[in-house]
């Protein structure tokens, strides 16, 4: 009996895990709007789950076959995986004292993106990061943003809100566009050192995976959620080109998807750039923030503001944790 079990798991469990394997990767590289639930879950979760199996049946059968798909599946979360690239930036950042000291010669531009909840707490959490930019969503009374706005900018601050949507900066606004539905603002902001910076907000409705997104109703509905938000983030994103020398360019807030999905498309072919992406430091995810697993709140910036450091933050009463990126910009001052 028991060298039948063998069998089975050397024989019949690995090339069907091996399968599996082939499958996610293909969806995962050409995510089709017809496999979102598969695109959905992040890939440490997926080569996680393979390797679990295969070590299993590597215990069992001491097959060869399982053994290499253990460490196939190993490799893969670990060169894949943004959440191991974050952690190992950050241990490399520890191990380079130096580092700190070189990254306050140059001037940068901190940006901030928060989900308040509608709380004046965690609004002045965010606030404690000292950012240039500070995006908000779930944003509190307009009377706590114009506070913590003065407390931040005094007499050159600049605050836009929309709906749940808030924009808090230094600088004098140019040009404000909101959209009728609330889920995104639009600020033209000229900084004290002649930058402009064209800011976008969003707040997207949620197509993050969930337990019952295999039944074929939760199915359609995560696709259709996904085209539609591709088709919002084509949108916001506008006609204007993304690079120019004096005019730099910043989409952030609350995609409700992970990061890989088809929605960033629109941003990727732009030119845009993820700041935890590239220069992420820690554990990034964003939610929930008690126990983040799934990195929904994202800062995407143009290739002329070029991302140094991002990092995701404890912000206690909200559900979505504070994300900080500091860039580099002409001018950042």
């Amino acid at each position: 009996m028991w060298r039948t079990i063998q069998k089975l798991l050397a024989n019949f469990v690995i090339p069907v895990l091996l399968l599996t394997y082939l499958a996610v990767a293909v969806c995962l590289l050409n995510r089709w709007d017809a496999m979102v639930p598969v695109t959905l879950i992040p890939i440490w979760a997926w080569a996680g789950a393979g390797a679990l199996v295969s070590l299993i049946c590597w215990i069992a059968s001491r097959a060869v076959a399982a053994g290499a798909m253990f460490c196939l599946c190993l490799v893969t979360a670990v060169a894949f995986s943004e959440e191991t690239h974050g952690i190992v930036r950050e241990a490399i950042t520890a191990a380079k004292k130096r580092q700190a000291v070189s990254e306050t010669e140059e001037p940068v531009l901190r940006i901030v993106m928060a989900d308040c909840a509608g709380l004046e707490t965690s609004l002045r959490r965010a606030a404690e990061t000292a950012p240039d930019i500070l995006v908000v969503r779930e944003a509190p009374a307009k009377a706590v943003l114009d506070a913590v706005a003065d407390q931040l900018y005094g007499v050159d601050r600049s605050v836009t809100t929309q709906g749940g949507l808030a924009i808090l900066g230094r600088g004098a606004t140019l040009a404000t566009l909101t959209e009728p539905g609330g889920q995104a603002l639009h600020v033209r902001l000229k900084r004290p050192g002649g930058l402009i910076l064209d800011i976008t907000a969003l707040d997207l409705a949620g197509c993050a995976p969930r337990l019952d997104m295999w039944r074929p109703p939760v199915w359609k509905e995560l696709i259709a959620a996904r085209i539609e938000n591709r088709r919002l983030v084509r949108t916001h994103l506008g006609e204007n080109p993304i690079h120019r020398e004096h005019v730099a360019r910043i989409v952030a807030g609350g995609f409700g998807t992970p990061p890989g999905d088809d929605v960033f498309r629109p941003l990727q072919n732009s030119g845009m750039v993820e700041t935890y992406a590239v220069a992420g430091q820690g554990w990034g995810n964003t939610y929930p923030s008690d126990y983040p697993i799934l990195r929904l709140d994202q800062i995407w910036v143009s290739p002329n503001l070029v991302p140094a450091k991002t990092t995701a933050r404890i912000n206690p009463g909200s559900p979505h944790r504070i994300v900080v990126s500091e860039v580099r910009a002409p001018n950042a001052k």
